[in-house]
């Protein structure tokens, strides 16, 4: 059998790749970039190590559990909660004590949130097929103005990087539930030694790199080059607008962000917790050597920040030092993620274009790195269905 052409060395093609290599099926993997993993990926810069836009491993996704070894990764962890105003607020299931710590959170807010909580239990699919939007739920429950302002809108708008809030309700109660049950990581070597962990047990002459697709069939791929490979079947593992354009088919709305990391001298750690900020230029920021002292050199911290405008490194850095007062910051790299996370969508005009194409990608499912993994997995069983 000819082996099988994957086209895309992110997260979904990488799993793709890791079952059909564990079933002994050959493949190719073809990938754009000089490195795998799509966004899923990092740089070492000066010492630092940075992430490809602000990202954390929740734990208690099924396919994370299923197909990741997390001891290995050496994973430090987020307190389970956020910093909003200098306010602590911490998940109300884990530290119960405190939930009054902050003024933030009236008994309103909290007969509010028992409410959700009863609706979290048992399974919670991430989509449902129910058109109400996010904004459309918060905006139905008693929340007060400040809560909902201050900490529950901003939260969400950095989850779904979107200020609108227009995703689905159903991935606010999915997510929600992730938050408050499992536990927001990053590995000791960065995002990208999940990228590693998942490439390691391919054969290195199966993935090639630097190698642009131009033109695709259900059995074939033509190179930049002009090469044309043929294989047993074609899989579709980029994003949404990558896929869009080799189909021919318009490319489809999706949500941008940036990523800006800065250096300061270390100081008394602070427990490792998100900090909403909801200004204009800066969304929320965090030292992510608090959560993971490894990512910097001793002695150094490591800031993110992340804005959903086209905002500049001056403009970043001019809010996050009103928010640590007396903090001298270097500005390190940024990242300008035009197409982090796409809306939801059945994306019915791509999947038509496809016939006879498998495709692997978190917008078949929804955007996260459970969706990317559940996706490529997917696709692997479609194509051992075949054999």
């Amino acid at each position: 059998m000819k082996p099988i052409l994957i086209i895309g060395g992110g997260i979904a093609g990488l799993q793709a790749a890791s079952i059909l290599h564990t079933k002994r099926i050959d493949f190719i993997l073809f990938e754009k970039q000089a490195y795998i993993g799509g966004r899923v990926s990092s740089i070492v810069k000066d010492g630092f190590i940075l992430d490809r836009g602000f990202q954390v491993l929740q734990t208690s996704y099924p396919e994370v559990q299923r197909s990741l070894d997390l001891a290995e990764l050496d994973l430090h962890f987020f307190e389970s909660g956020a910093m909003v105003k200098d306010q602590l607020f911490f998940n109300p299931l884990r530290r119960p004590f405190d939930l009054f710590s902050s003024d933030i959170l009236t008994f309103k807010d909290v007969f509010s949130l028992a409410k959700i909580w009863f609706r979290l239990q048992g399974n919670v699919p991430a989509l449902d097929g129910n058109k109400q939007t996010t904004q459309e739920l918060i905006n139905s429950y008693a929340f007060s103005d400040r809560f909902k302002n201050e900490f529950l809108v901003p939260f969400f708008q950095g989850v779904f990087l979107q200020e609108s809030l227009t995703q689905p309700a159903s991935l606010f109660f999915y997510y929600l539930q992730q938050f408050l049950y499992g536990d927001a990581a990053i590995p000791a070597g960065g995002m990208q030694a999940i990228t590693d962990q998942m490439a390691s047990s391919l054969p290195a002459d199966k993935l090639k790199l630097n190698q642009e697709i131009v033109a695709i069939s259900p059995t074939s791929v033509t190179l930049k080059s002009g090469e044309i490979i043929e294989g047993g079947a074609v899989i579709l593992a980029v994003d949404l607008r990558v896929a869009a354009k080799l189909l021919g088919v318009k490319s489809p709305e999706t949500l941008g962000s940036r990523t800006f990391y800065f250096s300061a001298k270390s100081s008394v750690n602070q427990p490792g917790l998100l900090r909403l900020v909801g200004e204009e230029h800066l969304l929320h920021f965090t030292c992510l050597t608090d959560v993971n002292p490894d990512l910097a050199p001793k002695g150094k911290a490591l800031y993110s920040a992340t804005s959903l405008k086209n905002s500049s490194e001056t403009e970043i850095k001019a809010a996050l030092e009103r928010h640590l007062p007396g903090k001298k910051l270097t500005f390190l790299q940024s990242f300008d993620l035009p197409h982090s996370l796409q809306l939801v969508d059945d994306y019915g005009a791509i999947k038509k274009a496809a016939e006879g194409i498998v495709l692997a990608g978190d917008y078949l499912e929804f955007p996260s790195l459970q969706g990317a993994l559940e996706s490529g997995r997917k696709a692997a069983d479609e194509i051992l269905a075949k054999t």
